[in-house]
């Protein structure tokens, strides 16, 4: 496991932001940037209203880079197997979906069932208390994902309180690799910084630029 949360530091390229006619080849030539995390924003029209993904997309963009999966849905416990058999390094639940310990702890067993390493994480809505889910964090998540703004409406990122949890959390879980997402662009990830993530979500702002291969590594060394 240390292996595999030493490796799920820096930037994860949120692969929805891509062409989605070149989905492949964007990860392919990512991958050849020095990306080493490839997200997917997985969401079902219900605990979200937009509606995107699913393992064959995971599996089908396997190209040596961590496999990073966000499920933004309603009952994950019943599809976080799917995604452990589609080759999902990092799967990450939400503490407001139907019972997000049971897809913890599925998420461990089908790893160990297929007998190799997942990092079983949690998210955040912005608005979600940390004071109101200390069972959640006693399950021990590998990585806590810390969202700067909710997208289920369209209010903006909030980006200094996104970061106050950053900080707030690396007390209550200090084993836990730490992610921050939302609203990462090379204008605001100076203050991302700050407040020491070690793991950065980012799509858009990288594969939406003029040079994405360029936006990727001004913000990989910010």
């Amino acid at each position: 496991m240390n292996d595999l949360k030493n490796r799920a530091k820096g930037i994860s390229l949120g692969m929805f932001a891509a062409d989605a006619g070149n989905l492949r080849a964007a990860a392919q030539t990512a991958t050849g940037w020095g990306c080493d995390i490839l997200h997917f924003d997985i969401m079902d029209g219900v605990f979200v209203p937009a509606m995107i993904g699913g393992p064959a997309f995971v599996k089908a963009l396997e190209t040596g880079a961590l496999r990073d999966v966000h499920l933004m849905i309603e009952n994950p416990a019943d599809h976080v197997e799917s995604y452990v058999k589609a080759g999902a390094d990092i799967i990450v639940v939400h503490a407001e979906s139907n019972d997000p310990a049971a897809a913890i702890n599925k998420i461990r067993a089908a790893a160990r069932d297929a007998d190799r390493t997942v990092i079983a994480g949690l998210a955040f809505m912005p608005d979600t208390p940390l004071d109101e889910v200390g069972d959640l964090l006693g399950l021990k998540p590998d990585m806590i994902l810390v969202l700067s703004l909710d997208p289920r409406n369209s209010n903006p990122p909030d980006i200094t309180k996104a970061c106050a949890r950053i900080t707030e959390l690396r007390r209550l879980a200090p084993d836990a690799v730490l992610a921050f997402d939302g609203g990462v662009t090379l204008n605001t990830i100076t203050e991302i910084r700050a407040c020491n993530p070690d793991m950065i979500v980012s799509g858009s702002a990288v594969l939406g630029a003029q040079n994405p291969e360029l936006a990727f590594k001004d913000m990989a060394k910010s």
